[in-house]
């Protein structure tokens, strides 16, 4: 599926899109790739080609993810507003937060909720509402929020370290995790074992739960934004160098003792990663603009894009993990159809 070769794969098997703005996120709802864009625009795209604009935010989206159902997609933009927009093109405003802006936002299939980082507090709609349930407060702007798979557990980083509390409590007890520096984007791993933040000084933080041993996970020439688990949650792959980071979380202490695999090498900065979800193979987007495919077990790669634009800013698998779609900062986008690959 994946051998060398010195065309880009989106030449043969794919089509390429310009959506005239930056995209922020894409995510897969249904058959379509939904494309969050700078201009308040999502952009649902289809693997035949067809597409329909539906104008959401006044202003950039900043965030955005499935819906608990996975039928509709939720953004929040620098407008302050939280949005649910359906598989239909309808849109519905679950929550207004003034002059705040939304910067985060997830939501779990399993509990039905949903949360939002706005400012200092995390905003909690329980299953089915559409009004906000409660808020968590927090002494520094929020940096990353995460849920476990269950979608009961929350992490919320900061400056200092990270929190966790139970998503659907309003009164919930709080664990604190202790570390100093401004920590961004989170993740816990699918089995609720661990919790990795992204420095500002660039690096990782990690703890293992529920001892909170603390793991550093260092090397980094830029800053970590983008992270994805391998299907059965054996690896993490990280951007922010010059190839991905991918460290390994097989064993009772996840990367404690064990050395980080570096696939994918090249004069940029790694800027979006995304493991598919069906098979070790996992699609690396660049600062150059280019995208490539790489696979663990052999370390074989494909080019999907060259380089010649603005950096990837989104990646994103359709969940039977048969098409691939990215965007980029400068409005281009594609989409790879991987049952056409020799």
């Amino acid at each position: 599926m994946i051998g060398l070769t010195d065309r880009p794969l989106a030449d043969q098997f794919g089509k390429r899109f310009d959506l005239g703005a930056a995209v922020s996120v894409v995510e897969w709802i249904g058959e379509q790739a939904w494309f969050a864009c700078g201009n308040g625009v999502v952009r649902r795209l289809s693997a035949d080609g067809t597409s329909a604009d539906i104008a959401v935010h006044d202003g950039a989206i900043l965030c955005a993810a499935p819906g608990p159902d996975r039928r509709a997609l939720l953004t929040g933009g620098d407008d302050g507003r939280v949005v649910r927009v359906a598989a239909d093109g309808t849109t519905e405003e679950l929550g207004h937060f003034g002059r705040h802006w939304v910067d985060h936002i997830i939501a779990s299939p399993q509990s039905g909720v949903i949360v939002a980082a706005v400012g200092k507090e995390a905003v909690v709609w329980k299953s089915g509402h559409r009004q906000p349930s409660h808020r968590y407060a927090f002494a520094s702007t929020i940096g990353g929020i995460a849920l476990d798979a269950k979608g009961k557990r929350l992490a919320v980083t900061g400056y200092g370290g990270a929190t966790l509390l139970y998503a659907s409590a309003a009164d919930s007890a709080r664990t604190i995790l202790d570390w100093r520096g401004s920590h961004l984007q989170c993740t816990l791993s699918p089995d609720g074992a661990f919790l990795v933040s992204a420095m500002q000084e660039t690096g990782l933080h990690g703890w293992k739960l529920p001892d909170k041993t603390d793991l550093a996970m260092s090397g980094y020439h830029g800053k970590t934004k983008s992270y994805s688990w391998s299907k059965r949650g054996k690896w993490l792959a990280t951007s922010g160098h010059f190839s991905v980071v991918i460290w390994p979380f097989q064993g009772k202490n996840g990367p404690m003792g064990g050395r980080a695999v570096t696939l994918g090498a090249s004069s940029a900065l790694v800027t979006r990663v995304a493991f598919n979800p069906q098979i070790d193979v996992l699609a690396a987007g660049y600062a150059d603009g280019s995208v490539n495919l790489l696979r663990l077990d052999d370390e074989a790669f494909a080019p999907v894009e060259i380089a010649g634009g603005s950096a990837i800013s989104a990646l994103g698998w359709r969940d039977d993990g048969a098409v691939l779609a990215w965007g980029a900062e400068d409005g281009r986008t594609g989409l790879l159809d991987m049952a056409r690959l020799p």
